[in-house]
């Protein structure tokens, strides 16, 4: 049986829709966990979180553990796979749209480095958002308002119990 740790500090419904679809699952809101065999690292943070340091507690935490995570999914904001223009990621997240990009990107970068298997999901922000959503790859463009949140969900869900986007960062945003 495969646990899902879920990293999270936000306060929307998110976490909460992964866990409830989870057989095992436990969730905190810092890389200050034990993990177990087999377990499955889930990190939600939220646009302009401090990424770039948190990814260095991350690292930390696959250094002093016993048993490294089987696999990293993180939720990550559009613009860091060439898949948004500056004015797109200014109107999605505030004016300071382009810090968050970089941090983002380094982040993904560390996670990469660690020689684990890992996804990352790029979305549009959370919201009311049509109910089905399209998956796209690096470098292709994203478009819409948001993203709705139980749909993100079921595609967070499918990264953590599947292989089908083992070391890849794809893209979610609205279908039409």
């Amino acid at each position: 049986m495969t646990r899902i740790v879920v990293i999270s500090r936000r306060h929307d419904k998110l976490a909460r829709l992964i866990m409830e679809n989870s057989y095992a699952a436990v969730a905190a809101n810092s890389f200050d966990v034990d993990l177990e065999v087999g377990d499955v690292l889930c990190w939600l943070p939220q646009a302009n979180d401090p990424v770039d340091d948190a990814v260095q507690q991350l690292a930390a935490l696959v250094d002093r553990s016993l048993f490294p995570p089987r696999k990293i999914v993180m939720l990550s904001i559009a613009g860091t796979a060439d898949d948004a223009n500056e004015d797109q990621l200014k109107h999605w997240y505030g004016r300071h749209a382009m810090q968050a990009v970089w941090t983002h990107q380094y982040a993904i970068k560390m996670i990469d480095e660690l020689e684990l298997p890992y996804v990352v999901v790029r979305a549009l922000p959370l919201g009311d958002g049509m109910p089905n959503v399209k998956i796209v790859d690096e470098g292709q463009p994203l478009a819409g308002e948001s993203v709705n949140e139980e749909q993100l969900a079921q595609v967070l869900q499918t990264a953590l119990t599947t292989s089908k986007f083992d070391n890849q960062s794809i893209g979610v945003m609205p279908s039409k």
